[in-house]
Protein backbone atom coordinates (compact mmCIF):
# COMPACT_ATOMS: atom_id res chain seq x y z
CA UNK A 1 0.00 0.00 0.00
CA UNK A 2 1.15 3.78 -0.93
CA UNK A 3 2.22 5.89 2.13
CA UNK A 4 -0.11 8.02 3.10
CA UNK A 5 0.92 11.82 3.90
CA UNK A 6 0.42 12.70 7.75
CA UNK A 7 0.15 15.73 9.08
CA UNK A 8 3.42 16.13 11.21
CA UNK A 9 5.32 19.06 11.73
CA UNK A 10 2.01 21.24 11.11
CA UNK A 11 -1.25 21.76 12.81
CA UNK A 12 -2.76 24.77 10.77
CA UNK A 13 -5.92 23.23 8.37
CA UNK A 14 -5.27 24.89 5.72
CA UNK A 15 -1.66 24.03 5.83
CA UNK A 16 -2.83 20.34 6.22
CA UNK A 17 -5.58 20.70 3.52
CA UNK A 18 -2.94 21.87 0.78
CA UNK A 19 -0.48 19.63 1.49
CA UNK A 20 -2.95 16.43 1.15
CA UNK A 21 -1.93 15.49 4.86
CA UNK A 22 -4.27 13.03 5.89
CA UNK A 23 -7.40 14.52 8.01
CA UNK A 24 -9.24 13.57 10.38
CA UNK A 25 -12.72 15.55 9.75
CA UNK A 26 -13.76 17.76 12.23
CA UNK A 27 -15.33 19.78 10.27
CA UNK A 28 -19.22 18.32 12.12
CA UNK A 29 -18.53 20.56 15.30
CA UNK A 30 -18.86 23.69 13.25
CA UNK A 31 -22.40 23.29 12.46
CA UNK A 32 -22.44 22.61 16.26
CA UNK A 33 -20.55 25.65 17.14
CA UNK A 34 -22.81 28.56 14.89
CA UNK A 35 -25.96 26.96 17.05
CA UNK A 36 -24.49 27.51 20.04
CA UNK A 37 -26.04 30.04 22.32
CA UNK A 38 -22.82 31.03 23.93
CA UNK A 39 -21.00 33.72 22.55
CA UNK A 40 -18.09 33.03 24.22
CA UNK A 41 -16.85 29.93 24.30
CA UNK A 42 -13.39 28.11 26.04
CA UNK A 43 -12.65 24.90 25.03
CA UNK A 44 -9.66 23.07 27.33
CA UNK A 45 -8.31 19.68 25.86
CA UNK A 46 -4.71 17.97 26.70
CA UNK A 47 -1.44 19.13 24.85
CA UNK A 48 -1.65 17.76 21.20
CA UNK A 49 -4.85 16.70 20.99
CA UNK A 50 -5.52 19.05 18.10
CA UNK A 51 -6.86 22.10 19.31
CA UNK A 52 -4.61 24.52 16.92
CA UNK A 53 -6.00 22.33 14.21
CA UNK A 54 -9.31 22.94 15.30
CA UNK A 55 -9.50 26.77 15.66
CA UNK A 56 -7.77 27.01 12.86
CA UNK A 57 -10.05 25.09 10.96
CA UNK A 58 -13.02 27.75 12.38
CA UNK A 59 -10.24 30.84 10.83
CA UNK A 60 -10.12 29.49 7.39
CA UNK A 61 -14.30 28.69 7.35
CA UNK A 62 -15.29 32.17 9.31
CA UNK A 63 -12.78 34.83 8.16
CA UNK A 64 -14.39 37.01 5.31
CA UNK A 65 -10.93 37.70 3.79
CA UNK A 66 -11.02 34.02 2.75
CA UNK A 67 -12.12 31.45 -0.23
CA UNK A 68 -11.77 28.56 1.52
CA UNK A 69 -14.75 26.40 -0.06
CA UNK A 70 -11.81 24.27 -1.85
CA UNK A 71 -10.29 23.78 1.31
CA UNK A 72 -13.32 22.05 2.63
CA UNK A 73 -13.72 19.76 -0.31
CA UNK A 74 -15.30 16.31 0.89
CA UNK A 75 -15.33 17.31 4.59
CA UNK A 76 -18.81 16.77 6.71
CA UNK A 77 -19.39 20.37 6.65
CA UNK A 78 -20.25 21.11 3.06
CA UNK A 79 -23.30 19.30 3.71
CA UNK A 80 -24.73 21.50 6.10
CA UNK A 81 -25.78 24.02 3.42
CA UNK A 82 -27.57 26.59 5.30
CA UNK A 83 -24.36 26.86 7.64
CA UNK A 84 -22.40 27.14 4.56
CA UNK A 85 -24.52 30.46 3.04
CA UNK A 86 -24.53 31.76 6.04
CA UNK A 87 -21.42 31.86 7.82
CA UNK A 88 -18.53 30.38 5.47
CA UNK A 89 -16.26 33.79 4.39
CA UNK A 90 -18.67 35.72 5.32
CA UNK A 91 -17.63 37.38 9.01
CA UNK A 92 -14.14 39.03 9.93
CA UNK A 93 -11.94 37.40 11.99
CA UNK A 94 -9.50 38.55 14.94
CA UNK A 95 -7.33 35.00 15.15
CA UNK A 96 -4.17 35.13 17.74
CA UNK A 97 -2.02 32.44 19.48
CA UNK A 98 -0.85 32.93 22.21
CA UNK A 99 1.69 29.58 22.22
CA UNK A 100 4.81 31.65 21.66
CA UNK A 101 4.52 34.36 24.57
CA UNK A 102 7.57 33.71 26.82
CA UNK A 103 10.11 35.00 28.43
CA UNK A 104 12.52 35.38 31.49
CA UNK A 105 10.61 38.31 32.70
CA UNK A 106 7.43 40.17 32.06
CA UNK A 107 9.25 42.98 29.84
CA UNK A 108 10.28 40.92 27.41
CA UNK A 109 7.02 38.65 27.28
CA UNK A 110 5.14 41.74 27.10
CA UNK A 111 7.38 42.64 23.71
CA UNK A 112 6.42 39.44 22.26
CA UNK A 113 2.97 40.19 22.62
CA UNK A 114 3.27 43.49 21.38
CA UNK A 115 4.38 42.11 18.06
CA UNK A 116 2.01 39.83 17.89
CA UNK A 117 -0.37 42.00 18.37
CA UNK A 118 1.79 44.56 15.64
CA UNK A 119 1.24 41.84 13.06
CA UNK A 120 -2.18 40.92 13.46
CA UNK A 121 -2.79 45.22 13.06
CA UNK A 122 -0.14 45.25 10.07
CA UNK A 123 -2.56 42.42 8.12
CA UNK A 124 -5.65 44.88 8.92
CA UNK A 125 -3.72 48.18 7.88
CA UNK A 126 -6.27 49.03 4.85
CA UNK A 127 -8.72 49.92 7.82
CA UNK A 128 -6.67 53.10 8.15
CA UNK A 129 -8.40 53.93 4.86
CA UNK A 130 -11.86 54.48 6.62
CA UNK A 131 -12.95 57.15 8.45
CA UNK A 132 -12.28 56.46 12.25
CA UNK A 133 -12.23 58.35 15.30
CA UNK A 134 -8.42 60.14 15.90
CA UNK A 135 -7.63 58.48 19.04
CA UNK A 136 -8.35 55.13 17.22
CA UNK A 137 -6.37 56.27 14.63
CA UNK A 138 -3.41 56.99 16.81
CA UNK A 139 -3.56 53.87 18.71
CA UNK A 140 -3.61 52.27 14.80
CA UNK A 141 -0.72 54.09 14.20
CA UNK A 142 1.51 53.65 17.23
CA UNK A 143 1.02 49.66 17.05
CA UNK A 144 2.56 49.74 13.10
CA UNK A 145 5.04 52.07 14.39
CA UNK A 146 5.99 49.92 17.16
CA UNK A 147 5.28 52.53 19.61
CA UNK A 148 2.78 51.06 21.31
CA UNK A 149 2.25 51.32 25.19
CA UNK A 150 1.08 48.54 27.97
CA UNK A 151 -2.62 51.12 27.23
CA UNK A 152 -2.65 50.40 24.23
CA UNK A 153 -2.00 46.52 23.83
CA UNK A 154 -5.00 46.53 26.87
CA UNK A 155 -7.62 48.52 24.63
CA UNK A 156 -5.97 46.96 21.03
CA UNK A 157 -8.47 44.19 20.52
CA UNK A 158 -11.67 46.02 21.16
CA UNK A 159 -10.69 48.91 19.02
CA UNK A 160 -9.68 46.38 16.20
CA UNK A 161 -13.13 44.78 16.81
CA UNK A 162 -14.88 48.19 16.35
CA UNK A 163 -13.43 49.02 13.01
CA UNK A 164 -13.95 45.87 11.68
CA UNK A 165 -17.52 46.06 12.49
CA UNK A 166 -17.33 49.57 11.03
CA UNK A 167 -16.05 48.49 8.11
CA UNK A 168 -18.11 45.09 6.96
CA UNK A 169 -21.23 46.21 8.94
CA UNK A 170 -21.23 42.84 10.44
CA UNK A 171 -20.04 41.58 14.22
CA UNK A 172 -16.88 39.82 14.10
CA UNK A 173 -15.51 36.22 15.59
CA UNK A 174 -12.78 36.24 18.05
CA UNK A 175 -10.47 33.24 18.28
CA UNK A 176 -7.56 32.91 20.56
CA UNK A 177 -5.56 29.86 20.81
CA UNK A 178 -3.57 28.52 23.70
CA UNK A 179 -5.03 31.31 25.70
CA UNK A 180 -3.62 30.04 29.06
CA UNK A 181 0.74 29.55 27.81
CA UNK A 182 1.36 33.25 28.56
CA UNK A 183 -0.06 32.55 32.56
CA UNK A 184 1.81 28.80 32.97
CA UNK A 185 5.68 30.59 31.25
CA UNK A 186 4.66 34.17 33.78
CA UNK A 187 4.20 31.40 36.95
CA UNK A 188 7.57 29.84 36.22
CA UNK A 189 9.11 33.17 36.01
CA UNK A 190 7.94 34.87 38.61
CA UNK A 191 5.48 37.44 36.87
CA UNK A 192 2.55 35.90 37.28
CA UNK A 193 0.35 39.18 38.55
CA UNK A 194 1.47 41.25 35.98
CA UNK A 195 0.70 39.46 33.26
CA UNK A 196 -2.36 37.87 35.16
CA UNK A 197 -3.68 41.93 35.34
CA UNK A 198 -2.48 42.71 31.44
CA UNK A 199 -4.67 39.20 29.91
CA UNK A 200 -7.47 40.47 32.44
CA UNK A 201 -8.10 43.22 30.73
CA UNK A 202 -7.51 42.78 27.34
CA UNK A 203 -9.89 39.71 27.10
CA UNK A 204 -12.37 41.58 29.27
CA UNK A 205 -12.20 44.37 27.22
CA UNK A 206 -13.05 42.91 24.14
CA UNK A 207 -15.01 39.41 25.16
CA UNK A 208 -17.17 41.00 27.86
CA UNK A 209 -21.04 42.50 26.53
CA UNK A 210 -19.26 43.51 23.42
CA UNK A 211 -21.58 44.67 20.81
CA UNK A 212 -19.14 44.21 17.89
CA UNK A 213 -18.46 40.70 19.23
CA UNK A 214 -20.76 37.95 17.45
CA UNK A 215 -18.66 34.89 18.88
CA UNK A 216 -15.36 34.43 20.40
CA UNK A 217 -13.71 31.06 21.02
CA UNK A 218 -10.81 30.19 22.81
CA UNK A 219 -8.45 26.98 22.99
CA UNK A 220 -6.09 26.04 26.41
CA UNK A 221 -5.31 23.64 28.49
CA UNK A 222 -6.36 24.76 32.03
CA UNK A 223 -9.82 26.10 32.87
CA UNK A 224 -8.67 29.08 34.89
CA UNK A 225 -10.99 30.32 36.87
CA UNK A 226 -13.27 33.26 36.42
CA UNK A 227 -12.30 35.62 39.10
CA UNK A 228 -8.94 35.09 38.37
CA UNK A 229 -9.21 36.17 34.92
CA UNK A 230 -12.19 36.38 33.43
CA UNK A 231 -13.69 38.48 35.73
CA UNK A 232 -17.29 39.97 34.91
CA UNK A 233 -17.75 37.48 32.09
CA UNK A 234 -20.93 35.78 32.25
CA UNK A 235 -21.21 34.58 28.99
CA UNK A 236 -18.52 32.16 28.81
CA UNK A 237 -19.45 29.02 28.51
CA UNK A 238 -16.47 26.07 29.43
CA UNK A 239 -16.31 22.70 27.26
CA UNK A 240 -13.88 20.93 29.04
CA UNK A 241 -12.64 16.97 29.08
CA UNK A 242 -15.72 16.25 31.63
CA UNK A 243 -18.08 17.63 29.39
CA UNK A 244 -19.84 15.77 26.63
CA UNK A 245 -20.38 18.23 24.25
CA UNK A 246 -18.07 18.62 21.58
CA UNK A 247 -16.35 15.46 23.34
CA UNK A 248 -14.97 14.19 19.86
CA UNK A 249 -14.54 17.11 18.06
CA UNK A 250 -10.53 16.94 20.12
CA UNK A 251 -8.65 13.80 19.85
CA UNK A 252 -9.37 10.63 17.97
CA UNK A 253 -12.26 8.43 18.64
CA UNK A 254 -11.96 4.29 17.59
CA UNK A 255 -13.81 4.46 14.34
CA UNK A 256 -11.65 7.65 13.45
CA UNK A 257 -8.66 5.09 14.23
CA UNK A 258 -9.78 2.28 12.65
CA UNK A 259 -10.33 4.49 9.44
CA UNK A 260 -6.46 5.65 10.06
CA UNK A 261 -5.21 2.43 9.88
CA UNK A 262 -7.13 0.73 6.63
CA UNK A 263 -5.80 3.95 4.83
CA UNK A 264 -2.31 3.19 6.12
CA UNK A 265 -2.16 -0.48 6.00
CA UNK A 266 -1.94 -1.31 9.60
CA UNK A 267 -5.36 -2.77 10.82
CA UNK A 268 -3.23 -5.04 12.72
CA UNK A 269 -1.67 -2.52 15.14
CA UNK A 270 -5.09 -1.64 16.35
CA UNK A 271 -4.73 -3.65 19.85
CA UNK A 272 -1.64 -2.07 20.63
CA UNK A 273 -2.78 1.13 19.42
CA UNK A 274 -5.42 0.99 22.31
CA UNK A 275 -3.20 -0.44 24.47
CA UNK A 276 -0.43 2.24 24.73
CA UNK A 277 -2.44 5.47 23.28
CA UNK A 278 -6.12 4.99 23.78
CA UNK A 279 -8.67 5.46 27.26
CA UNK A 280 -9.07 9.12 27.62
CA UNK A 281 -12.56 9.95 28.85
CA UNK A 282 -13.95 12.83 27.31
CA UNK A 283 -17.46 13.38 28.64
CA UNK A 284 -18.77 9.67 28.38
CA UNK A 285 -16.60 9.45 25.12
CA UNK A 286 -13.09 7.01 25.11
CA UNK A 287 -10.87 9.38 23.07
CA UNK A 288 -7.20 8.48 21.52
CA UNK A 289 -4.00 10.90 22.07
CA UNK A 290 -4.07 12.04 18.02
CA UNK A 291 -0.29 12.96 18.02
CA UNK A 292 0.78 9.80 19.24
CA UNK A 293 -1.04 7.74 17.24
CA UNK A 294 0.14 9.65 14.09
CA UNK A 295 4.00 9.77 15.53
CA UNK A 296 3.33 5.83 15.87
CA UNK A 297 2.10 5.17 12.25
CA UNK A 298 4.59 7.64 10.78
CA UNK A 299 6.99 5.50 12.35
CA UNK A 300 5.80 2.40 10.85
CA UNK A 301 5.63 3.46 7.48
CA UNK A 302 9.18 3.79 8.16
CA UNK A 303 9.98 0.47 9.60
CA UNK A 304 6.70 -2.13 9.58
CA UNK A 305 7.96 -3.47 12.81
CA UNK A 306 8.62 -0.05 14.49
CA UNK A 307 7.70 -0.17 18.32
CA UNK A 308 5.33 1.99 20.35
CA UNK A 309 7.21 5.23 21.91
CA UNK A 310 6.80 7.34 24.25
CA UNK A 311 5.69 10.78 21.89
CA UNK A 312 4.02 12.44 24.82
CA UNK A 313 7.53 12.90 26.65
CA UNK A 314 8.64 14.16 23.49
CA UNK A 315 6.75 17.06 23.07
CA UNK A 316 7.52 19.26 26.25
CA UNK A 317 8.33 18.97 29.72
CA UNK A 318 7.15 16.59 32.41
CA UNK A 319 7.11 18.54 34.49
CA UNK A 320 3.89 17.95 36.43
CA UNK A 321 4.45 14.48 37.96
CA UNK A 322 7.79 14.92 39.64
CA UNK A 323 6.35 18.10 40.68
CA UNK A 324 3.82 16.07 42.58
CA UNK A 325 6.33 14.09 44.33
CA UNK A 326 9.11 16.76 45.12
CA UNK A 327 5.67 19.04 46.75
CA UNK A 328 4.42 15.89 48.68
CA UNK A 329 7.59 14.54 50.08
CA UNK A 330 6.76 11.75 48.47
CA UNK A 331 3.70 10.84 50.69
CA UNK A 332 2.04 10.05 47.25
CA UNK A 333 3.38 6.30 46.89
CA UNK A 334 0.74 4.55 47.56
CA UNK A 335 -1.30 6.34 44.85
CA UNK A 336 1.31 6.37 42.57
CA UNK A 337 1.92 2.36 42.95
CA UNK A 338 -2.15 2.02 42.63
CA UNK A 339 -2.07 4.06 39.29
CA UNK A 340 1.25 2.15 37.95
CA UNK A 341 -0.67 -1.36 38.91
CA UNK A 342 -3.69 -0.13 36.84
CA UNK A 343 -5.86 0.75 39.98
CA UNK A 344 -8.21 4.35 40.13
CA UNK A 345 -7.69 6.20 43.20
CA UNK A 346 -10.42 8.53 44.69
CA UNK A 347 -9.28 12.21 44.87
CA UNK A 348 -11.05 15.57 44.98
CA UNK A 349 -11.12 17.68 41.35
CA UNK A 350 -11.71 21.11 40.47
CA UNK A 351 -11.81 22.53 37.40
CA UNK A 352 -11.46 25.92 37.98
CA UNK A 353 -7.80 26.46 38.37
CA UNK A 354 -5.40 29.18 39.11
CA UNK A 355 -1.52 29.00 37.73
CA UNK A 356 0.45 30.58 41.04
CA UNK A 357 -1.71 27.61 43.13
CA UNK A 358 -1.33 25.13 41.73
CA UNK A 359 1.05 23.40 43.61
CA UNK A 360 0.01 24.71 46.84
CA UNK A 361 -2.22 21.82 47.38
CA UNK A 362 -1.84 18.96 46.62
CA UNK A 363 -5.67 18.57 45.31
CA UNK A 364 -4.84 21.33 42.76
CA UNK A 365 -1.61 19.13 41.37
CA UNK A 366 -4.00 16.11 40.84
CA UNK A 367 -6.71 18.30 39.49
CA UNK A 368 -3.92 19.65 37.06
CA UNK A 369 -2.52 15.79 35.95
CA UNK A 370 -6.15 15.20 35.21
CA UNK A 371 -6.63 18.60 33.08
CA UNK A 372 -3.73 18.16 31.34
CA UNK A 373 -4.00 14.22 30.29
CA UNK A 374 -1.42 12.59 32.43
CA UNK A 375 -4.54 11.09 34.26
CA UNK A 376 -8.24 10.71 33.37
CA UNK A 377 -11.48 9.78 34.55
CA UNK A 378 -12.48 6.18 35.47
CA UNK A 379 -15.79 6.86 35.52
CA UNK A 380 -18.44 9.52 35.28
CA UNK A 381 -17.59 12.96 36.71
CA UNK A 382 -18.86 14.35 40.02
CA UNK A 383 -18.56 17.99 40.32
CA UNK A 384 -18.99 18.33 43.67
CA UNK A 385 -17.21 14.93 45.31
CA UNK A 386 -14.33 12.73 44.91
CA UNK A 387 -13.43 11.16 41.26
CA UNK A 388 -12.04 8.10 40.53
CA UNK A 389 -8.86 9.13 38.38
CA UNK A 390 -6.59 6.43 36.43
CA UNK A 391 -3.33 6.40 34.06
CA UNK A 392 -4.71 6.17 30.62
CA UNK A 393 -2.74 3.89 28.85
CA UNK A 394 0.89 2.06 28.85
CA UNK A 395 2.24 5.58 27.20
CA UNK A 396 1.79 7.54 30.55
CA UNK A 397 2.17 4.64 32.89
CA UNK A 398 6.04 4.20 31.42
CA UNK A 399 5.95 8.09 31.67
CA UNK A 400 5.51 7.99 35.05
CA UNK A 401 7.69 5.05 35.79
CA UNK A 402 10.43 6.39 34.23
CA UNK A 403 10.10 9.69 36.45
CA UNK A 404 9.29 8.10 39.72
CA UNK A 405 12.71 6.22 38.50
CA UNK A 406 14.56 9.15 38.10
CA UNK A 407 13.15 10.60 41.03
CA UNK A 408 14.13 8.18 43.01
CA UNK A 409 17.78 8.39 41.69
CA UNK A 410 18.02 11.77 42.32
CA UNK A 411 16.80 11.85 46.23
CA UNK A 412 19.30 8.82 46.58
CA UNK A 413 22.52 11.10 45.07
CA UNK A 414 21.85 13.38 47.86
CA UNK A 415 22.48 10.34 50.70
CA UNK A 416 25.70 8.97 51.84
CA UNK A 417 25.79 5.58 49.88
CA UNK A 418 29.55 4.73 50.58
CA UNK A 419 29.08 1.68 52.44
CA UNK A 420 27.49 -0.14 49.97
CA UNK A 421 30.45 0.71 46.94
CA UNK A 422 32.54 -0.48 49.93
CA UNK A 423 30.39 -3.89 50.32
CA UNK A 424 30.78 -4.06 46.28
CA UNK A 425 34.81 -3.77 46.46
CA UNK A 426 35.31 -6.00 49.74
CA UNK A 427 33.00 -8.69 47.65
CA UNK A 428 30.87 -8.82 50.84
CA UNK A 429 27.53 -10.32 48.96
CA UNK A 430 25.64 -9.98 52.16
CA UNK A 431 26.07 -6.38 53.05
CA UNK A 432 25.49 -5.69 49.33
CA UNK A 433 22.31 -7.40 49.56
CA UNK A 434 21.03 -5.86 52.51
CA UNK A 435 21.84 -2.16 51.28
CA UNK A 436 20.20 -2.74 48.07
CA UNK A 437 17.10 -3.96 49.84
CA UNK A 438 16.82 -0.88 52.02
CA UNK A 439 16.79 1.01 49.01
CA UNK A 440 14.15 -0.96 47.24
CA UNK A 441 12.29 -0.74 50.16
CA UNK A 442 11.92 3.12 49.50
CA UNK A 443 11.25 3.04 45.74
CA UNK A 444 7.56 2.89 44.59
CA UNK A 445 6.06 -0.02 44.05
CA UNK A 446 4.69 -1.79 40.81
CA UNK A 447 2.86 -5.23 40.39
CA UNK A 448 4.60 -6.00 36.72
CA UNK A 449 8.07 -5.13 37.49
CA UNK A 450 10.56 -5.53 34.48
CA UNK A 451 14.30 -6.22 34.53
CA UNK A 452 14.49 -2.97 32.90
CA UNK A 453 12.96 -1.52 36.31
CA UNK A 454 15.56 -3.43 38.31
CA UNK A 455 18.10 -2.21 35.77
CA UNK A 456 16.99 1.40 36.11
CA UNK A 457 16.93 1.43 39.46
CA UNK A 458 20.46 0.07 39.99
CA UNK A 459 22.06 1.99 37.58
CA UNK A 460 20.27 5.09 39.47
CA UNK A 461 22.25 4.38 42.41
CA UNK A 462 25.62 3.84 40.85
CA UNK A 463 25.61 7.46 38.70
CA UNK A 464 27.19 10.32 39.78
CA UNK A 465 29.52 8.42 42.54
CA UNK A 466 32.71 9.03 41.21
CA UNK A 467 32.48 5.82 39.17
CA UNK A 468 32.01 5.33 35.46
CA UNK A 469 29.07 3.05 34.97
CA UNK A 470 28.83 1.39 31.77
CA UNK A 471 25.09 0.36 31.19
CA UNK A 472 25.11 -2.57 28.17
CA UNK A 473 28.31 -2.15 27.29
CA UNK A 474 29.95 -4.51 25.16
CA UNK A 475 32.76 -6.94 26.91
CA UNK A 476 33.79 -10.91 26.40
CA UNK A 477 31.50 -12.28 24.09
CA UNK A 478 28.47 -11.01 25.27
CA UNK A 479 26.65 -7.70 27.14
CA UNK A 480 26.65 -7.65 30.59
CA UNK A 481 23.87 -5.63 32.29
CA UNK A 482 26.05 -2.71 34.05
CA UNK A 483 29.64 -2.40 34.47
CA UNK A 484 30.69 -0.24 37.23
CA UNK A 485 34.69 1.03 36.87
CA UNK A 486 36.82 2.40 39.58
CA UNK A 487 39.80 4.02 37.15
CA UNK A 488 41.16 5.38 39.91
CA UNK A 489 42.15 2.17 41.33
CA UNK A 490 41.97 -0.16 38.45
CA UNK A 491 39.30 -2.03 39.85
CA UNK A 492 36.04 -2.62 37.96
CA UNK A 493 32.58 -4.46 39.20
CA UNK A 494 30.24 -6.51 36.74
CA UNK A 495 26.34 -7.20 37.41
CA UNK A 496 24.31 -9.65 35.69
CA UNK A 497 20.84 -8.92 36.18
CA UNK A 498 18.03 -11.46 36.25
CA UNK A 499 13.80 -10.98 37.62
CA UNK A 500 11.89 -14.05 38.99
CA UNK A 501 8.61 -13.70 38.31
CA UNK A 502 7.42 -16.15 40.99
CA UNK A 503 9.41 -16.86 44.52
CA UNK A 504 9.46 -20.23 42.98
CA UNK A 505 12.17 -19.34 40.40
CA UNK A 506 14.69 -17.39 42.23
CA UNK A 507 17.19 -20.12 42.72
CA UNK A 508 17.05 -21.17 38.90
CA UNK A 509 16.95 -17.30 38.05
CA UNK A 510 20.45 -17.10 40.28
CA UNK A 511 21.70 -20.34 38.36
CA UNK A 512 21.09 -18.76 34.91
CA UNK A 513 23.07 -15.66 36.17
CA UNK A 514 26.11 -17.15 36.98
CA UNK A 515 25.87 -19.72 34.32
CA UNK A 516 25.60 -16.44 31.93
CA UNK A 517 28.23 -14.96 33.37
CA UNK A 518 30.71 -17.95 32.96
CA UNK A 519 30.17 -18.92 29.29
CA UNK A 520 30.20 -14.95 28.49
CA UNK A 521 33.37 -14.60 29.67
CA UNK A 522 32.34 -11.50 31.45
CA UNK A 523 35.89 -11.52 33.51
CA UNK A 524 37.68 -10.57 30.06
CA UNK A 525 37.65 -7.19 30.98
CA UNK A 526 40.60 -8.26 33.58
CA UNK A 527 42.81 -6.93 30.90
CA UNK A 528 42.11 -3.49 31.95
CA UNK A 529 42.19 -3.56 35.29
CA UNK A 530 43.80 -5.11 38.04
CA UNK A 531 41.01 -6.44 39.71
CA UNK A 532 37.34 -7.43 38.34
CA UNK A 533 34.52 -8.06 41.04
CA UNK A 534 31.40 -10.61 38.96
CA UNK A 535 27.97 -10.26 40.70
CA UNK A 536 24.42 -11.81 39.94
CA UNK A 537 21.25 -10.19 40.92
CA UNK A 538 18.37 -11.50 41.13
CA UNK A 539 15.39 -9.62 41.61
CA UNK A 540 12.14 -10.55 42.71
CA UNK A 541 9.92 -7.92 43.37
CA UNK A 542 11.38 -5.58 46.18
CA UNK A 543 14.06 -8.32 47.34
CA UNK A 544 17.29 -8.50 45.90
CA UNK A 545 19.70 -11.75 46.29
CA UNK A 546 23.15 -10.93 45.37
CA UNK A 547 25.71 -13.63 44.89
CA UNK A 548 29.29 -12.84 44.48
CA UNK A 549 30.72 -15.53 41.46
CA UNK A 550 34.59 -14.87 41.13
CA UNK A 551 37.06 -12.28 41.25
CA UNK A 552 39.12 -11.65 38.15
CA UNK A 553 43.03 -10.51 38.80
CA UNK A 554 45.19 -9.48 35.89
Amino acid sequence: MDRIALPIGSADFKDIRTSGDYYVDKTAAISQLVHDSSRAILFTRPRRFGKTTFITMLRYFFDIREKSEGLFEGLKILQDEETCAKWMNKVPVIYLTLKDIDGPDFTSAFSMLQNLILDLFQSYEYLLEDDMPNGNRMLFKRILDKESTETDIRESLKVLAKLLNIHYGTEIIILIDEYDVPLDKAERNGYYNEMLGLLRTIFSSVLKDNPDVRKSVLTGCLRISKESLFTGLNNLSVYSITSDAYASSFGFTEDEVDDLLVAAGFQNRKKIIREWYDGYRIGSSMIFAPWDVLSYVKDLQSDVHAQPNNYWANTSSNDVIRKLIDETKASISNDYSALINGESISKTITENLTYNDLYTDENNIWSLMLETGYLTLAGKFRPNGENLLRIPNEEIKQLFISTVNKWFSDSVKEEDISPLFDAIWNKDAKKMEEYINRYLARSISYYDYSESFYHAFLTGLFYGRGYAVKSNRESGLGRPDILLLDNMNSRAAVFEIKQAKKEVEIESRRKAAAKQIKNMEYETIADDYNMVALYSIVFYRKRAFVDFLKSAQS
